[in-house]
């Protein structure tokens, strides 16, 4: 029998607790929680790591307003993502601060992926995970797919702090040539997926499908019995067809400067 899918109230703890160990034993990282509103500061460059989530109706527009004057006194990038329930009073008040609508952002969540009915690999291409030697080839991935600098992704791919957290690195080339990446977070029975990234040339070709399954079929051997991710809606199709359905659509609000 099949596991069904968690619905959006666990799955959205799953991707929080995921975003936590990221941060764990990070210098400098934080978090502050308040009726209905979280903020997480990991120190990573990259607003998939960073800002304030508000979960439900509870949330207050003066405290979204305290968190984020925290988060902008931060040199990363951040932004605010709200689920359905949080108030749209909170919107206007981070409006009225500079924080500007800017899309939505998709939970979504599977139980499946990874588990069985696979899509096969790519002929041509070779996965690998969570090797020492693979840093490089990954921030080459990182630069071509999302423009992160070499100092950023040095963050990201940091092995000290790797090898005290629950994160692993997932690679795949063609020959020589880094072509795709994934990075899994295991945290209590959820595994959380970042940092999926094809560089352009290679894109349409199957291997961010092929790297995803990996990544997550470690987190499922490793103990998860779930996996959750945020996405975008132009990707939305790619995670469909590997399983994962959506559960809830998050507003998302990024500072104008």
């Amino acid at each position: 029998m099949s596991t069904p899918t968690p619905n959006a109230d666990r799955a959205t703890a799953g991707i929080l607790a995921a975003n936590e160990n990221i941060a764990h034993n990070r210098e400098g990282a934080w978090r502050e929680a308040r009726p209905g509103l979280l903020a997480l500061m990991t120190t990573l460059p990259g607003r998939p790591y960073n800002g304030v989530f508000g979960l439900d109706a509870t949330a207050s527009a003066d405290d979204a307003l305290s968190m984020v004057a925290r988060l902008a006194a931060s040199p990363v990038s951040w932004c605010a993502r709200l689920r359905p329930t949080v108030s749209r009073s909170v919107d206007g008040a981070l409006e009225g601060v500079g924080i500007i609508a800017q899309d939505e952002t998709l939970l979504m969540a599977t139980t499946s992926l990874g588990r069985g009915g696979d899509p096969p690999n790519p002929p041509d291409l070779t996965l690998r995970t969570g090797a020492v030697e693979d840093s490089r080839a990954i921030a080459e991935v990182l630069a071509a797919a999302f423009g992160t600098p070499p100092s950023s992704a040095a963050q990201l791919l940091d092995r000290a702090h790797i090898s005290r957290a629950p994160i692993s690195w997932h690679l795949g080339v063609v020959g020589e040539e880094p072509v795709t990446c994934a990075m899994a977070v295991l945290a209590g029975e959820a595994v959380g997926l970042f940092a999926v990234g094809t560089v352009p040339n290679a894109r349409g070709r199957g291997y961010a499908s092929a790297v995803t399954t990996r990544a997550l079929r470690h987190g499922f051997a490793a103990g998860a019995s779930f996996a959750v991710l945020t996405a975008s809606p132009d990707v939305r199709t790619l995670y469909e067809g590997l399983g994962f359905q959506v559960l809830e659509s998050w507003r998302r609000l990024v500072p104008s400067s």
